[in-house]
């Protein structure tokens, strides 16, 4: 899995790189202007035909940007460099390489609030900018010249690159926190950081591509970053082969205890993508009434009908029936489309805490433990809540909109605190697991924003589990495994389109990409 950074982490590799390991701060800056344009060449047919403008800033930065602009001059692409104030203003390594660039004949010029229209011309007839005006650490939105210059540079509608993030975005939680440069290609220089994964950042950041700027691997590893991102190749070595001699049992069986009138199909949903998924065998629990419409459909699932309320949902008295269905499974999948009838609700106060094999709650049985926390410590580590914002919202007692603003680390301290597995949906979905590690999802897309999407990710993940995968490892590849499917039907179709049970259609293909 990728590393992924915060701005301080990043600082602090830096620093030991320079401070510990002889690697100089101009070092690492050569090396991140040099990868970027090699980068750039591989690109571009022929940049010695290319107009380039870089706006820099006074920090490290723009630094980047005037060794930029030395290697683009020595393949002899027209280049200027247009800098955000005064030169005397660049320190150390900046102003340095501001020097040797003015050295070798490129025009530096200094750009106040005064004459910054003065070269509009010059950025019309540009073929490519490129932005160098802030690295990460960026916390405050930005104003005055600053604001007027990424105005310019979105209005140009040229091809944009930015250095490391997009200048105006906060790299730690892709929030956009003000006026931002939105870029058709982000080079993240060393690690990515967390904006380039999180959205909304990760809409102004174009493709990101990774510049490898010669960051000793015991200077990384000192930090001992607790953010990665999966890839593909991970998941490779946690599937293994089927024996030819397996039977159904050798896959594991899950129960599934969802539903209630008017939402089967959400019950459904979560059954079929379970057996989907790989595991030999699935139960599904339903309320009596939409058993008896559920029973031949589908025809591949076992049904169990329990006792029901006036309202059609899990009746108290189901308890005991649910509890024997429990014993022997591999995993349990509970709560979508379950209701929030109180009877239905005071059954889960009374369920949750007595099942004992690996638990995949969501959707309403989240509800139900919203409305009991002290639920949440009786859950083993081995469960995994499966929250979209809004239902972390409940779970924590805070406004989504505070949840959305630093998702990484309210779903961090979640999982820690309760010793659990958290997934939280969204763009990007999160895996939080009990030891403090995260890792960001990198499939998916909107078209996913439809219902039904989350009980399929809620079958997948329960049957990855029954299969003999840890929960966390479960939740990570089935998350990946989720997302992708989503991909592979927006690819083929469109976003648009996608409705849940594409999901369950295109998940073979899925699957195929990362099973030995």
């Amino acid at each position: 899995m990728k590393k992924v950074a915060r701005a301080k982490e990043m600082q602090a590799i830096d620093r030991l790189a320079i401070e510990e390991y002889d690697v100089s701060g101009l070092t690492l800056m050569e090396n991140a202007g040099q990868g970027i344009v090699t980068a750039l060449k591989k690109r571009f047919n022929n940049l010695s035909n290319k107009r380039v403008i870089i706006f820099c800033g006074k920090g490290n930065n723009g630094g980047d940007g005037f060794v930029v602009a030395r290697y683009l001059f020595n393949l002899g692409t027209e280049v200027v460099t247009f800098l955000i104030g005064k030169r005397a203003d660049l320190k150390n390594d900046a102003a340095v390489n501001a020097e040797s660039a003015i050295n070798l004949g490129i025009t530096v010029q200094e750009v106040n609030i005064n004459n910054l229209s003065s070269f509009d011309p010059s950025i019309k007839n540009c073929d490519l900018i490129v932005d160098t005006l802030f690295g990460t650490g960026l916390t405050r939105p930005v104003s005055g010249l600053y604001e007027q210059t990424i105005e310019k540079i979105n209005a140009a509608e040229k091809f944009v690159v930015a250095v490391d993030v997009p200048s105006g975005i906060d790299s730690d939680t892709g929030q956009l926190i003000g006026p931002h440069v939105k870029a058709n290609l982000t080079f993240a220089l060393g690690l990515l950081k967390r904006g380039h994964l999180l959205y909304p950042a990760t809409e102004a950041m174009g493709e990101v591509e990774i510049v490898d700027i010669g960051l000793p691997s015991e200077a990384v590893d000192s930090q001992r970053l607790r953010v990665r991102v999966t890839e593909e190749e991970d998941l490779h070595s946690w599937f293994r082969p089927r024996s030819g001699d397996s039977h159904k049992g050798s896959y594991g069986h899950v129960l599934v205890i969802a539903g209630s009138r008017g939402k089967g199909g959400a019950a459904g949903l979560t059954a079929l993508a379970a057996l989907r998924a790989g595991c030999g065998l699935v139960t599904l629990a339903l309320p009596e009434g939409c058993q008896r419409a559920l029973e031949f459909h589908p025809l591949e699932v076992m049904t169990v009908p329990t006792p029901e309320t006036v309202s059609g949902s899990f009746a108290l008295a189901a308890k005991e029936i649910l509890l024997n269905q429990c014993k022997g499974k591999s995993a349990v999948a509970i709560g979508p489309g379950l209701s929030t009838d109180p009877e239905t609700i005071e059954l889960l106060n009374n369920l949750l805490c007595k099942i004992d094999c690996p638990m995949v709650i969501d959707a309403d049985g989240l509800n139900g433990l919203a409305q009991h926390p002290r639920l949440l410590s009786t859950l083993k580590s081995d469960t995994v809540l499966t929250p979209h914002p809004k239902e972390m919202s409940r779970l924590l007692g805070l406004r989504t909109g505070d949840i959305l603003k630093n998702r990484i680390e309210a779903a961090t301290e979640f999982a820690r605190k309760h010793a659990l597995c958290l997934v939280l949906k969204g763009a990007a979905s999160l895996i939080a697991l009990p030891d403090g590690s995260v890792t960001i999802n990198p499939t998916g897309n909107p078209g996913m924003a439809t219902a039904g999407s989350g009980d399929v990710l809620t079958g997948i993940i329960a049957s990855i589990i029954a299969q003999g995968l840890s929960s966390g490892e479960a939740a990570i590849a089935g998350t990946y495994l989720h997302g992708l499917a989503g991909d592979i039907f927006a690819e083929a179709e469109t976003q648009t389109s996608l409705i849940a049970g594409d999901l369950l259609r295109t998940l073979p293909e899925s699957l195929k990409r990362i099973l030995p």
